[in-house]
């Protein structure tokens, strides 16, 4: 479980220090930093598939990346990412290249400052240091708690996640590397008019629904098959009350379908509402046979009628009897319907002079 962020210079984020929960629900009007707090979670996911650089470049690299309102420091250099779990702390700090004796086009490149490991409650002290990365130099216990030097090349515009391959010498750095490599994000699903989930897709057992989607009538039969069907029912039923829901496979290619009350005929993906898709996805997102330890979800009700909120509510609570959720939104009213079925930790953030401010609620 997390039990704590820790996001300095990221976007509107100037210094941000956020104790989690179980169920976490951030909230607040547009432009108030929601998505730079999830997207600060994505950016450490990402640092642990060795794809940091690629994903920093999406959002238009560090420059863009950085704190850029008004400071006391004048000129910010670094950026640092931290999270705190029951069993280990991990903290990723990034910069610019360092002036080089030869030209490059690539000065403005992302470059891992330092990184570390610590054991949990231990309050970071240097015997609980598990894994120090300075520039390229990387200093780590190995399987018997000898401390060692790495004595490979390690590239500086990427996590030493992506180019420590030794599981079996370095057993704490894989742990904390598979933790971060297994969150998911899910943020935007494929459901324009022309997406592939509207149409039938060959597919294969799916315990875990992909991150926009495309999976959905696959891994919606394989909570049928062996995950829980009655559950998944239930909060369908909640959210499109006289409908029913079921896949079939004609040529081996998967569908859902919609069978609805007065229609003779089901109705196929091609024919769902964007919202009815959408839901879709979240509840088989949700509803995962192999659940994470923690997800995920950026502004859930988006294209959702407000009749269907006090499903989508039902949904993320049930959920997270055993995942852990961070859950952005724009709606008081979600978190207020959430609040009916379980407790949880409710983020207020608003804006000011261009920087994100967070509140937490009672």
């Amino acid at each position: 479980m997390i039990k704590s962020l820790y996001i300095e210079n990221y976007r509107s984020l100037r210094r941000v220090a956020l104790e989690l929960e179980q169920l976490n629900i951030v909230f607040g009007p547009n432009g108030s930093g929601k998505s730079n707090i999830y997207k600060a979670i994505q950016l450490m996911h990402s640092a642990a598939q060795g794809a940091f650089s690629q994903a920093l470049s999406r959002e238009g690299g560090i420059l863009n990346a950085l704190w850029a309102g008004r400071s006391r420091q004048q000129d910010v250099r670094r950026m640092i990412l931290a999270v705190e779990t029951d069993d280990y702390d991990y903290e990723l700090q990034v910069g610019f290249v360092e002036k080089l004796p030869y030209p490059t086009l690539f000065q403005l490149d992302p470059v891992i400052k330092e990184e570390k490991i610590w054991l949990s409650n231990q309050r970071r002290r240097p015997s609980a240091l598990l894994m120090k990365r300075q520039n390229q130099a990387v200093f780590l216990s190995n399987i018997h708690h000898e401390k060692v030097t790495h004595s490979g090349a390690i590239y500086e515009n990427e996590s030493v996640f992506g180019q420590l391959g030794e599981p079996h010498l370095y057993p704490e750095v894989s742990q904390v590397r598979e933790m971060l490599r297994n969150w998911r994000f899910y943020h935007e699903f494929a459901v324009s008019g022309n997406s592939p989930l509207r149409e039938p897709q060959v597919g294969f057992r799916a315990p875990v629904l992909a991150s926009d989607g495309a999976n959905l009538a696959a891994a919606f039969q394989t909570i049928v098959e062996i995950g829980d069907e009655d559950l998944l029912n239930a909060i369908l039923n909640a959210a499109f009350p006289g409908s029913r829901f079921y896949c079939d496979n004609p040529g081996g290619r998967f569908q859902l379908l919609m069978q609805r009350e007065g229609l003779t005929r089901p109705l196929e993906p091609a024919e769902f509402s964007d919202g009815t898709l959408r839901f879709l996805c979240l509840a088989v997102a949700l509803l995962s046979p192999r659940p994470p330890a923690f997800i995920a979800l950026n502004e859930p009700e988006n294209s959702l009628h407000p009749q269907m909120l006090p499903a989508l509510a039902k949904l993320i609570a049930e959920a997270s009897r055993w995942t852990q959720i961070w859950l952005t939104s724009h709606s008081p009213e979600l978190a207020r319907l959430v609040q009916q079925h379980t407790a949880c930790a409710r983020y207020q953030l608003a804006m000011s002079e261009g920087e994100t401010r967070v509140e937490r609620l009672a």
